[in-house]
């Protein structure tokens, strides 16, 4: 341990302490001191490096795709040491460098500074910064300024993990002592730090040269290293606050502080927006959230970097090339709209009105998924509308409306919920970069209450760092390790007898089944690459403990067995005694209330055929002609042409399209394939709701400042074609306001926001009420579905929201259901035919029939189970297993690609890959690598990772062509579309992939 070093520094020094136990290297802290400090590209105070094992480990195991690795993120910044060898390097005369006497804090005096980087070269620390365009050295202060005003670092203040505290030297030592946790030695210059490091649990007890062992492998990824790739961030492209003389400027008006909620993503974390001269200056965390108390990650602080992006879209484009070359020339609004309704005309005339297909996604706000959107399409005649809900949770949705009634997840985050259980178990979910805020508070209750942690992933991901073990799953059986836990805990005897015969309806028919077709953990082994001992130990742990979360994602919703694998967990969490309780209950992101469509005069709504599909990539063969009826227009956001799987058919469908309209912040790969392109305000340049998060929350934003140029409202476009086509009795123009559209079209529409008023919302000191409230005086609900409590709108005693009031596995209802598409509502197991070993797995119709399953009438191809008896298209050299998901915390699909400071932290596409298979192929870290599949092939970087399974690749979604920073290839050239029969989720985790060096 360090501390006798330590001791040495006097007891009232100011430091930071950063817990590398909770440190997940989201980089929050990055974003909070660059606009803190008004830092542009290049220039750092803090950084946050990432190191994993580059090189191949001996495997100890016995299951071989699952070897030792780590994966460990570091704060590198000012030390404020008592010795700053900074200080004693430093030859201007007086010097620019000078050290508080009674802090401690060593500080840069900016003006002195001639640049000569001698303090750089001296620090051993790697913590000293330079500023290039005005030639001065940068480092942390801990935030001067802050201090000054009685704040702490901006750092501490917005970390989302509570891996960074500020305070005093002697007051994080104590904290260390009485939570039994070792400081790592840093002192290794004999400069006599301040900085605290706590030691990762793993660490504790180790001795120096045997720490040092236990990391000799480590290293930073190429991508974090190379500075080339950055070499096109400028400070042109940081404009407003994060230039000091504008800073300077601004800093001088009067502060407001408003507060409101992230809209980059579905979780809507509560921030502020620190306004001066009517601009936005800061974003930090709200502390005011009773449960947040300000931690927020990057991408909500970098949303200030949209509002004055040089890459925002400003006017009406009209495409002037072909589709596909990015040519156009600024036309009006006017112009716009009217020919826009013209064509819209046209095609309703010549093919009918329902062969218009619309798509939004989060970038386009509640007001308009649930309002302007269904109002306009009802008054239109298509049942073609879809959000992006069919790519992340549609399985989830769908399985928790058979099962327990409703959409709405039971438990919250809070310390007498989540944060009481005593295991918490991640089933494809990387919490720690998708919410990194919510891991943050789930993290920092396991470290207090000693709880345990399993990750289920084919990847260590940054979740899999910090758990007390990592499962490196098969990707797509998941199914079959959740049937494996159930069968275990079945024979053990392990299940809760109460709840099974009180609670649910199908629990014999469900056990018989799954005892009789003998899914057990021998069963499974080989199936999902998990040892039986491993199986038999999780299950045991999850049935015998006082409260087990299981948390779910994209990694089990993106598979064409997404329905009934939802379906089996929640089946593993009810018969555990998991499910509506506090401390424990299955969990699947982002929760939303059962919505309900605005309603419109019957006489107003046209015939419509059913939608052509529920996922949006699925109008593909419509619109080629090839379905039971045509799609010849497309509305869309977002970016479906870097988000589609198989893109290179879903470009060649777009451009044989009569009409595709892009609305969106940015031109993107979409814009490339639209006829008409439409600028769009975000966030408070618009005002509105956040999406919902995993608990319930909803959070409002008013409209704050203007949008720049001409961009405009989402629901003001929908408005204004809406009067071109005779609906401005219902779609009206007082509907602009966003929360008149609020308070008289999106909430009186749906029971379970009814009593969520503008009113109420704009009272909270954080915006955030939790669902359900169904009238304006009723209360907040924080564990739903506990025992002796009544579900929303139903009868007094109704526990679930469902016919019987229990959980619902097996009834005549769900028989006819799932009857209806070829299967049964019992838990027969399947995979992805896209597997290195042969796997049952689903195989579709090409008959289209009505789909049960959706409120909205939609065609679906119903299909059955196909025993497999080889692996498919190993011949063919497709021997490796490709796994996307999301990249680090900073992005968020394609809109952050767009942010400098998103770019600048993770700037490359990329491609996860074990040491072993890399060394097989000649490949070095950083090396580009040639990955190709049956659909397509792309070009990424190497990261040579021993954390992930010896047989499997990994590359994030986000990226594509026509991105300003760093444009490449999306990975969705490399996927097909394979869709689940029962929700219509694609499968987006399992492709059979080639992997050469390039």
């Amino acid at each position: 341990m360090a501390s006798h070093r330590l001791g040495a520094v006097m007891s009232d020094k100011l430091s930071l302490m950063i817990d590398l136990e909770r440190c997940t290297g989201c980089k929050s802290c990055e974003a909070a001191c660059k606009q803190s400090n008004a830092l542009g590209p290049h220039t750092y105070r803090n950084r946050v490096m990432w190191f994993s094992d580059e090189n191949n480990v001996e495997v100890e195991q016995d299951d071989t795709n699952a070897p030792p690795a780590f994966l460990d993120f570091l704060t590198v910044t000012c030390q404020q040491c008592e010795r700053p060898a900074c200080l004693r390097a430093c030859p201007v005369n007086p010097k620019a460098i000078s050290k508080d006497p009674d802090t401690g804090v060593v500080a840069i005096n900016e003006n002195r500074c001639t640049g000569c980087g001698e303090c750089a070269t001296a620090c051993p620390y790697g913590a000293i910064g330079y500023n290039a365009e005005d030639h001065h050295a940068v480092k942390c202060d801990l935030c001067a300024h802050r201090r000054e005003d009685g704040n702490g670092p901006a750092c501490a203040s917005v970390c989302p993990t509570k891996a960074i505290q500020f305070g005093k030297v002697e007051d994080h030592l104590a904290y260390a002592a009485e939570n039994d946790r070792e400081v790592l030695d840093n002192d290794h210059f004999l400069q006599k730090p301040s900085t605290v490091y706590l030691k990762r649990k793993a660490d504790q007890g180790l001795s120096q040269a045997d720490h040092a062992a236990r990391h000799a492998n480590q290293a930073p990824p190429k991508l974090l290293t190379d500075h080339k790739v950055r070499r096109n961030l400028t400070s042109e492209e940081t404009l407003h606050t994060y230039q000091k003389a504008d800073r300077e400027v601004l800093d001088r008006a009067e502060v407001t502080t408003v507060p409101g909620g992230c809209n980059i993503c579905f979780n809507g974390c509560p921030i502020k927006f620190e306004m001066r001269d009517g601009q936005v200056t800061n974003i930090f965390g709200n502390e005011a959230s009773p449960i947040f108390q300000g931690r927020v990650c990057p991408k909500s602080q970098m949303t200030l970097q949209t509002y004055h992006s040089k890459q925002r879209l400003l006017t009406p484009l009209k495409r002037v090339g072909e589709r596909g070359e990015g040519k156009f020339k600024p036309i009006s609004w006017d112009q716009a709209l009217d020919e826009i309704t013209a064509n819209l005309k046209d095609i309703r005339a010549k093919h009918g009105a329902d062969t218009l297909a619309i798509q939004a996604g989060s970038r386009t706000g509640v007001l308009n998924l649930m309002g302007a959107i269904p109002l306009f399409g009802n008054l239109w005649g298509t049942n073609n509308i879809a959000t992006t809900e069919p790519f992340c949770d549609l399985g989830k949705i769908v399985a928790l409306e058979a099962t327990q009634g409703s959409t709405l997840l039971a438990n919250t985050y809070t310390p007498e919920d989540i944060g009481s259980a005593q295991l918490y178990v991640y089933f494809g979910d990387n919490q720690a970069e998708t919410r990194p805020v919510n891991f943050g508070l789930l993290n920092d209750w396991r470290l207090k209450n000693n709880a345990r942690m399993v990750v289920v992933d084919p990847r260590m991901t940054a979740t899999a760092a910090k758990a007390d073990e990592w499962l490196a799953i098969r990707p797509g059986t998941d199914m079959a390790l959740g049937l494996a836990l159930i069968h275990e805990i079945l024979t053990a005897g392990l299940y809760e007898q109460d709840f099974c015969d009180n609670w649910m309806v199908g629990f014999e028919e469900w056990r018989d089944f799954i005892l009789d077709q003998q899914y057990s953990p021998e069963w499974a082994a080989p199936i999902t690459d998990i040892p039986a001992q491993s199986i038999q130990k999780l299950a045991r742990e999850i049935a015998e403990a006082d409260g087990a979360m299981l948390m779910l994602s994209r990694g089990v919703n993106q598979h064409t067995n997404s329905a009934q694998t939802n379906r089996t967990f929640m089946f593993l969490a009810a018969i555990t005694g998991n499910y509506g309780r506090q401390g424990g209950g299955f969990f699947n992101v982002s929760s939303e209330p059962d919505w309900q469509t605005p309603k419109i005069p019957a006489e107003r709504t046209p015939d419509r055929r059913p939608a052509i599909s529920k996922n949006p990539a699925a109008w593909v063969d419509a619109m080629l002609g090839d379905d039971i009826y045509p799609i010849k227009a497309l509305i869309t956001g977002n970016n479906p042409m870097g988000q589609w799987p198989d893109l290179n058919k879903s470009r060649r469908a777009l451009k044989n399209l009569d009409l595709v309209v892009h609305m969106d912040l940015y031109q993107n790969a979409t814009s490339d394939y639209s006829d008409y392109v439409l600028p769009i305000a975000t966030g408070i340049e618009k005002g509105g709701t956040t999406r919902f998060a995993e608990d319930r929350r909803i959070v409002w934003n008013d409209r704050l400042i203007d949008p720049p140029g001409e961009a405009k409202s989402d629901h003001w476009v929908w408005i204004e074609l809406g009067k071109r086509l005779g609906f401005e009795d219902i779609l009206k123009d007082e509907f602009k306001d966003p929360r008149k559209l609020w308070d008289d079209v999106v909430r009186p529409s749906t029971p379970d926001i009814q009593g969520i008023t503008i009113q109420r919302l704009l009272s909270k000191p954080d915006r955030c009420i939790r669902i359900p409230m169904r009238t304006e005086d009723a209360s907040e609900i924080d564990t739903l579905y506990l025992e002796g409590s009544t579900a929303s709108g139903f009868p007094q005693g109704t526990r679930f929201p469902t016919k019987s009031g229990k959980l619902e596995f097996y009834t005549d209802d769900l028989i006819a259901k799932f009857g209806d598409m070829g299967f049964s509502p019992l838990p027969e197991f399947y995979s992805e035919e896209a597997s290195t070993i042969p796997l049952p797995h689903v195989t579709s119709d090409t008959e289209n029939v009505v789909s049960p399953f959706f409120h909205n009438a939609t065609y679906a191809k119903s299909g059955g189970i196909q025993p497999s008896e080889k692996a498919a298209l190993p011949a063919q050299g497709f021997d490796t297993e490709l796994v996307t998901g999301r990249p680090p915390a900073p992005h968020f699909h394609s809109w952050t690609h767009y942010m400098w400071q998103a770019q600048e932290m993770w700037p490359e596409l990329f491609c996860q890959i074990h040491p072993s298979k890399a060394d097989a192929l000649s490949i070095k870290d950083g090396d580009k690598v040639r990955v190709s599949t049956e659909y397509g092939e792309i070009t990424v970087r190497a990261w040579r990772h021993s954390g992930i399974r010896k047989s499997a690749i990994f590359i994030p979604i986000g990226w594509d062509e026509r991105q300003p920073f760093h444009p490449e290839k999306s990975v969705n050239h490399l996927t097909g579309l394979k869709l689940d029969p029962i929700s219509q989720q694609p499968n987006l985790k399992l492709t059979l992939c080639k992997v050469e060096k390039y």
